[in-house]
């Protein structure tokens, strides 16, 4: 696999890059409802879990900063893959360069903590059914909806949902859609995450959101999340 192949795959996926996407949550008709305003979420390629609070910056600016190691305002693959070694390292508690079922439970109870922040935001309808595909061989990527099938059955038969929070928050909070982040590196999907699916994902991750192929990310290129394009659109 080639880092050309795959940066060409993100070129054709990243159509849905808009500026600033740091910037304010929401701002004019911010949704809220009853209940005001709600804090943003940003889920981080690795999985990790961003918070920012209603009028502050989209918390994807707080993952960028910490993965510019040098803060010069772009992170390269390494800063990348370092952002990812550093996380793999926070869940792996028992430290045996593998995350474990129990291990990604415990991450999983983190996600649901997100999840129970975010009060109204159910995932959405399920549509006709449709076949996703996931990353290998020439599949493409996309960012619009889960890239690897987490059923551990690869172009099997599934009624898609629809929506932008059609997975659920989780999903729509980070680049990629995906329902769980950390099992997305699962690629022979036997319930355990060694460091080198780890590290396999991390440069398909990478090569997708370095869409002009020029080694680094910038925080004004990178894609906004469903999410972030739901909070940014209001209510309706």
């Amino acid at each position: 696999m080639t880092r050309i192949a795959l940066a060409a795959l993100g070129l054709a996926v990243l159509s849905g890059c808009a500026s600033s996407p740091g910037g304010p949550m929401g701002g004019p008709g911010s949704p809220g409802g009853p209940q005001g305003p709600r804090p943003g979420l940003f889920v981080s390629p690795f999985g990790e879990l961003f918070f920012s609070q209603p009028g502050d910056a989209w918390p994807v600016a707080t993952w960028f900063s910490g993965a510019d190691a040098d803060s010069d305002g772009r992170v390269t693959f390494e800063e990348f893959a370092a952002d990812g070694v550093r996380q793999f390292r926070t869940l792996d508690t028992r430290r045996d360069d593998r995350l474990t079922p129990d291990e990604i439970t415990a991450y999983e109870a983190d996600m649901a903590e997100a999840r129970a922040r975010l009060p109204g935001m159910e995932g959405g309808r399920r549509g006709p059914g449709r076949r996703l595909e996931g990353f290998g061989g020439d599949r493409n990527l996309s960012l619009a909806e889960p890239a690897l099938q987490q059923s551990g059955r690869s172009g099997a038969r599934q009624r898609a949902p629809t929506g932008p929070l059609a997975y659920g928050p989780i999903a729509a909070a980070g680049f990629f859609n995906y329902p769980q982040p950390v099992k997305a590196a699962d690629l022979d999907t036997n319930q355990t995450v060694t460091s080198q699916e780890w590290a396999q994902a991390t440069e398909r991750w990478f090569m997708v959101l370095d869409a002009d192929q020029d080694g680094a990310l910038t925080l004004a290129t990178l894609p906004r999340t469903p999410l972030q394009q739901m909070m940014d659109r209001g209510p309706r």
